[in-house]
């Protein structure tokens, strides 16, 4: 069975005002049910007519009744939080496709049908999906270890619907056994808009031309545009000079791109993984947990060969990795207390000039200073 309205649960409800869509997995809801009802618990604030879902079928032939399985999963779900809607498909193989070009971002949610890596052993597994999921994130669509991406098309087309679009990775799970099946969503988001609401703390990470993450540093007390930029330059040549997250290696690979992560503080004390940061002297990004553990809470360990059951996460092993973060930066002050934070992300692409690095933003700061200048002589 494809889908059950069983494996469906619906969680308290979490309003974004920026959220266009989602990446959805499309397996039978027996293993992928959880990560379904995690994702979909975040509604848009916008109202919207049509659901649009971009699919490409591994089957040449419908397999459930009149439809794929990678449009059905994510439909018959749909239906149960948005009903009333006008569901359009859009498979990625059919010349005969109705013409999507016309749809309007303020009145369509956007949805991708993908699943990830398949039937790969667990260290394996989860290695590629990390490296594809960041990739993603960064438009690095050409990369080798999105080869798990079931199917990287299917991006490329939603890229080129909204190309100012910005993935944010919220859920991870995986099919039993010792080579089963990767399930990863994200929610699609707009730039956040800094001046509607101010962050809390920031943190800038570093990636190069492999999307390899070099260096991550951050500030959890305060947020400005200048504290934005004076890190931001610190952090990329940390990553050229030392590279810290690998441990001195790849230094002879170009930083090619960096992503912001602002913080906001949230006084929910229910830590959801995927979407929370956690402060406790120190802190773990929201995608760090989607890296490294498991929907229950454990840690990954390298001998770990099939994937944990249990979707209550538990916050005692983190808690105990914080402590250990912290001790290595002698920084511990209470070991119970803890801050938890929401996260939007801005991806920036450094453009390589004559080996020179070159912002994307840089140059439209400038057209904006020429232009007041022209303006205030001319006046």
């Amino acid at each position: 069975m494809w889908f059950d309205k069983s494996d469906i649960r619906k969680y308290d409800k979490i309003i974004l005002d920026n959220l266009h869509g989602y990446v959805l997995p499309h397996a039978g809801t027996k293993y992928t049910g959880h990560i379904l009802s995690h994702t979909l618990r975040f509604i848009p604030k916008k109202p919207f007519s049509n659901i649009l879902i971009i699919y490409l079928p591994s089957n040449s032939e419908p397999n459930v009744g009149k439809y794929y399985h990678e449009y059905y999963v994510p439909y018959k779900t749909l239906q149960l939080f948005y009903p009333n809607k006008k569901f359009i498909g859009f498979n990625m193989l059919q010349k005969s496709n109705t013409d999507i070009s016309m749809l309007s971002k303020k009145d369509t949610l956007y949805i991708v049908s993908a699943d990830f890596s398949h039937f790969l052993s667990l260290n394996d597994a989860i290695s590629k999906e990390n490296c594809a999921a960041h990739s993603l994130i960064l438009k690095k669509l050409s990369q080798s270890c999105n080869s798990v991406v079931d199917d990287i098309r299917s991006f490329e087309k939603m890229y080129q619907l909204l190309p100012k679009i910005i993935l944010q990775w919220v859920g991870r799970t995986r099919s039993i056994g010792e080579k089963g099946v990767g399930y990863l969503s994200f929610l699609l988001r707009d730039t956040p808009n800094l001046k509607i609401r101010k962050p809390n703390g920031f943190f800038v990470t570093a990636y190069d031309e492999d999307a390899r993450q070099r260096e991550c540093l951050g500030n959890t007390n305060s947020w400005n545009e200048k504290l934005e930029k004076d890190l931001v330059k610190n952090v990329i040549r940390n990553a050229k000079k030392t590279s810290r997250l690998t441990g001195g290696k790849y230094l002879n690979r170009p930083i090619t791109n960096y992503i912001i992560t602002y913080l906001y503080k949230d006084k929910s004390v229910k830590f959801i993984r995927g979407w929370h940061s956690i402060l406790m002297n120190a802190l773990y990004l929201s995608d760090v947990f989607l890296e490294n553990t498991y929907d229950n809470g454990d840690w990954f360990k390298s001998d770990n060969k099939t994937w944990k059951n249990g979707n209550i996460f538990n916050l005692e092993p983190t808690k105990k990795k914080l402590i250990e973060k912290a001790h290595s930066f002698g920084n511990i002050e209470d070991k119970n207390k803890y801050q938890l934070f929401t996260s939007q992300i801005k991806p920036v692409n450094i453009i390589l000039i004559g080996g020179k690095k070159k912002y994307k933003s840089k140059r439209k700061y400038n057209l904006r200073r020429i232009y007041k200048t022209k303006r205030k002589y001319k006046n």
